[in-house]
């Protein structure tokens, strides 16, 4: 079994009088993967540790993508179970050895996934809370293991949901009768970089004349990357003859879904025009070259590439899905899923539209950094922790 230690609590950098008495948190999600629920994870850890909170991290399987962006700096302690196979029993028994050395003292499950786990090793053989945060709406894949998730589920002692249709949709899946906070997702300062900026667009050979929309989210049937290609395809020109490019920054695999966006690409004719970038981890270079962000998605809860965009001061067109409405509200161009024609119209708007573009970009950073900061997410989470502890200890 392999451990992986990034980084021990700082005790002259953090005051322990910052924290919570006696709160020891340990965040369990299947994989640190590239996605929104996992950069989620990310930022609520290393805001835990900066108010002196000591934080585990357990990865059900391998340790993921995003577990590079930690340093020792970060103070996080991070292991992974290495688990491959369904229904493991030793990676139970492994996961209560880790929480019981660290001395957890709540366990905030974050995919259903590691749900069993969680409850095996913590509710019963630690006697710990457990917190499950429901973080999107559930697409595809969920229904055959509906009966299981509702067994598991009797033994949270709370759910926190990232929007109000968020959970909703977990109330009905799960029959959920028990507590349920409202935890939106923060983010934290995006820094626009000219240089960095103007790397990236040398890098993909984009003119400074040409007019770049990005888009951030692996390839999955939800995110409904093919409505993007086609409303690529329905657009023109930009001013003074400059093209209109696209970008997508996320994992591309081989599935066919993913071959099916690559053929679209030829078919529509714009393979100049549309680039799929895979993983990038060098998020904050690339919102600094677009001139706007745009998310097409079909189902979404609230996606920490919105925030992360508004932060960033981009202008953003996304479609009506999830919580995207409540945080975009009028500081963006909303635009129902599945109407590429719809797309294709808000994105020429916010090309020809000099003034409308940057009226929303300046008003979206406004919003995001007054509403959505990281640090009013990680101060809800502790409140919700401290709360499911105070509880446990007087029954």
């Amino acid at each position: 079994m392999m451990k992986t230690f990034l980084g021990r609590l700082s005790l002259e950098k953090v005051s322990m009088e910052k924290a919570p008495r006696g709160l020891r948190v340990a965040l369990v999600l299947t994989e640190l993967r590239a996605g929104g629920m996992e950069r989620v994870v990310v930022h609520l850890s290393r805001g835990l540790v900066g108010r002196g909170i000591p934080t585990l991290i357990v990865c059900l399987q391998e340790p993921g993508a995003l577990a590079g962006e930690f340093g020792p700096e970060d103070g996080i302690r991070l292991e992974a179970l290495h688990s491959t196979t369904g229904k493991d029993i030793w990676a139970v028994t492994r996961l209560t050895r880790m929480l019981q050395r660290f001395q957890a003292s709540v366990i905030n499950v974050h995919d259903y996934a590691s749900a069993p786990y969680a409850v095996l090793a913590g509710r019963f053989a630690l006697r710990k809370p457990v917190l499950f945060t429901a973080h999107g709406l559930l697409f595809e894949g969920f229904e055959r293991l509906q009966r299981r998730y509702r067994f598991f589920s009797h033994f949270f002692s709370g759910i926190t949901a990232v929007s109000e249709e968020v959970a909703e949709r977990h109330r009905e899946y799960l029959r959920w009768r028990g507590p349920m906070r409202l935890v939106r997702n923060g983010v934290p300062e995006v820094k626009q970089s000219g240089v960095l900026g103007e790397a990236v667009r040398k890098e993909l050979g984009i003119a400074p004349s040409n007019w770049l929309f990005l888009a951030v989210g692996n390839a999955r049937p939800e995110k409904a990357l093919e409505e993007l290609i086609d409303a690529t395809a329905l657009l023109g020109n930009g001013p003074e003859g400059g093209k209109i490019v696209t970008a997508v920054a996320g994992q591309l695999d081989g599935s066919p879904y993913c071959n099916m966006l690559l053929r679209r690409v030829e078919e529509k004719g714009v393979g100049k025009r549309f680039h799929f970038l895979g993983f990038r981890p060098d998020t904050a270079a690339l919102y600094s070259a677009a001139d706007a962000f745009v998310l097409c998605s079909r189902s979404e809860g609230l996606p920490m590439v919105i925030l992360e965009a508004m932060m960033a001061g981009l202008p953003v067109i996304a479609t009506r899905v999830g919580g995207v409405p409540d945080a975009l509200g009028d500081r963006g161009l909303l635009v129902e899923p599945g109407k590429p024609e719809q797309l294709a119209h808000a994105m020429e708007r916010m090309v020809l539209e000099d003034r409308l573009a940057h009226r929303l970009g300046r008003a979206g950073k406004a919003h995001a950094s007054s509403q959505f900061g990281v640090g009013r997410m990680v101060e809800a989470y502790i409140a919700c922790y401290r709360s499911l502890v105070e509880k446990r200890s007087v029954s």
